[in-house]
């Protein structure tokens, strides 16, 4: 009953977690409008730039603080439980572009709120077991190797084709997410908070590192080449693909009742395809 407990908690808490990540792009592209186009190549010397932008820290705290509960979320429920959840917050994206914007919800728009409504209920259903820590490091050793190729493959290629800067920030966020992992499986077995930071000291280090790249350099250079509603669909789903991998093959996370959660996932890419046609 605890685990049933601490699964919708950490549900709720990925809910939260992704209406803050899909309403800070928007800030930050935004911001990026008024700014020099970045090159891949030379982005250290636009840092100073952005963290100068008011608007664009506004988005980058937001980010920050949905950071926070993306790893209680993960501590709770674990990434193949919380990953689906992460474009729920698309639904709030619409509900403001009606409100605010005066831009009417169409039936495909209606529709996709249903589904992503609907996803974090089949998720829960799905009955995803808690992760477990690895007991040897080769499948986290293979699936970073495997993730870090298709990176350099990604990257070589995104000066012709721009959109790829999504997926490449699906891989940087992927990655991300199984040291979250790492980290909280460490934090949660250890009896001391200080030798638990002591003992997650490289998965924590990785993990912002990563989330650093993801969220300053990938980000910012995919919203600035990209309309956002596209670069966003793109990036929630490829990157959920690859985090539900991961936790399956790494933490081996399993899932109790295999239908809803697969039925789940599905209205939940179906959901976000619909959205960003909408927001198009």
């Amino acid at each position: 009953m605890q685990a049933v407990e601490s699964t919708v908690i950490g549900i709720c808490l990925a809910i939260l977690t992704s209406l803050m990540w899909n309403v800070a792009p928007v800030i930050q592209k935004e911001a990026l409008g008024t700014m020099d186009k970045m090159e891949g190549k030379a982005a250290l010397r636009y840092t100073k730039h952005l963290f100068k932008n008011k608007r664009w820290l506004l988005g980058f705290a937001l980010a920050l603080i949905g950071a926070l509960t993306y790893l209680l979320a993960t501590e709770m429920a674990g990434i193949v439980a919380v990953q689906p959840l992460m474009n729920i917050g698309l639904v709030a994206l619409a509900v403001l572009s009606n409100r605010r914007l005066g831009e009417p919800i169409d039936v495909k728009a209606k529709a996709g709120i249903l589904l992503l409504i609907l996803t974090p209920v089949l998720i829960a259903l799905g009955g995803v077991t808690e992760p477990l820590m690895f007991t040897g490091i080769e499948r986290l050793v293979v699936y970073c190797m495997a993730m870090l190729v298709l990176l350099g493959l990604l990257f070589s290629l995104s000066r012709r084709i721009p959109i790829l800067w999504a997926p490449i920030t699906s891989v940087l966020q992927a990655l991300a997410a199984q040291f979250t992992q790492w980290f909280t499986l460490v934090l949660r077995d250890s009896s001391d908070l200080l030798q638990g930071l002591l003992n997650g000291l490289v998965p924590l280090v990785l993990m912002g590192v990563l989330t650093f790249v993801a969220g300053v350099y990938a980000v910012s250079i995919g919203l600035q080449r990209n309309p956002a509603a596209r670069f966003n669909a793109i990036t929630g789903t490829v990157s959920m693909i690859a985090v539900i991998i991961g936790g399956i093959v790494i933490f081996s996370q399993a899932l109790t009742y295999v239908s809803f959660y697969v039925v789940g996932v599905a209205f939940g890419i179906i959901g976000v395809l619909l959205l960003s046609r909408y927001q198009r």
